[in-house]
């Protein structure tokens, strides 16, 4: 499946494909999430490899994995405080290694300064920051052009696949999870229905327009850091074509004063139709099932690291 590259076979890789940087004296296993991630550092500056995961549902060929590089490095270019990939030694943004489960692909990216937000770090003028500066990357994004191609994450991926993924753990046989954790998703897709009626709201939703283009797909403010005044984008690895309101849905986790400071700052930028903002509830809803789905889908393509 995906088996897990040790520091060491890291640190070997990154001083092979990216020597021009200096040589890397460091490598941290973060974690494992969609992918596996290290903290790297050459000289004095910090980097976060990333080896990407394999039969990932959304990715629908390699290509995709190319299309997040380019699109980081575009906005990166238009002045988007994003964290892009940096270039290997060939010029080349991604590279590939051999595991003993396959081939799997690579990226070194820039360490996005500061920290999350936190009971200490929340401010009114953040929250604006992260609104605007979301607005701003939509915008930016529409300039974009790729000849790699990337998912829509429409009905197929809100809805169907999560579903599909859920419905497994119906099974016994195949159940990868608790009880307990079996019974909370069937709550959870209690709470969103009826289903079909949240997904003819947003079906009415344009999709000529800003209201439909690039977005960052799990926007929340785990994927931002702050430092002073300024502000960080990363992992874009979710990264598709859909709605700009569902990267509002985060809002709906927030109280009404972040919700508000949020908005006001997207909408400085680009404002929002009625139908978006009508449409921000039953995004959060619809998230709540791809959470769900997404988080099953990642367990099962990831196999344990060794002790």
């Amino acid at each position: 499946m995906n088996t897990l590259l040790t520091t060491e076979e890291v640190l070997e890789l990154v001083n092979t494909e990216y020597s021009s940087l200096g040589k890397a004296h460091n490598c941290k296993f973060l974690g494992r999430g969609c992918n596996d991630h290290y903290l790297i550092g050459i000289g004095c500056m910090w980097y976060v490899f990333r080896v990407y995961m394999n039969h990932k549902y959304y990715i629908e060929n390699p290509d995709a994995f190319q299309f997040e590089l380019d699109l980081l490095d575009h906005l990166c270019g238009a002045g988007i405080p994003v964290s892009p990939a940096k270039r290997r030694d060939n010029n080349e943004l991604l590279g590939w290694t051999s595991t003993t489960s396959g081939d799997r692909a690579f990226a070194l990216f820039t360490y996005a300064k500061g920290c999350v937000l936190n009971r200490r770090t929340t401010t009114p003028e953040r929250f604006f920051l992260l609104g605007k500066t979301t607005a701003e990357f939509h915008l930016a994004a529409n300039d974009f052009q790729s000849k790699h191609s990337r998912y829509h994450l429409n009905r197929k991926y809100l809805v169907d696949e999560p579903l599909k993924i859920i419905a497994q753990q119906s099974d016994k046989a195949l159940r990868t999870i608790s009880e307990h954790e079996v019974g909370a998703i069937e709550k959870t897709i209690s709470s969103i229905q009826p289903i079909e009626e949240l997904i003819d709201t947003v079906s009415s939703l344009d999709v000529s327009g800003d209201e439909y283009g690039i977005i960052h797909g799990d926007l929340h403010p785990g994927n931002v850091h702050f430092y002073k005044d300024q502000i960080a984008l990363f992992d874009f690895d979710h990264c598709a074509y859909g709605w700009r309101a569902y990267e509002l849905a985060v809002t709906d986790y927030m109280n009404e004063w972040q919700k508000t400071e949020l908005l006001r700052g997207y909408e400085s930028v680009r404002p929002l139709s009625k139908g978006e903002r009508d449409c921000i509830t039953v995004f959060a809803k619809l998230r709540r099932l791809w959470n769900v789905g997404d988080a099953l889908a990642i367990d099962l393509i990831r196999d344990e690291p060794s002790s």
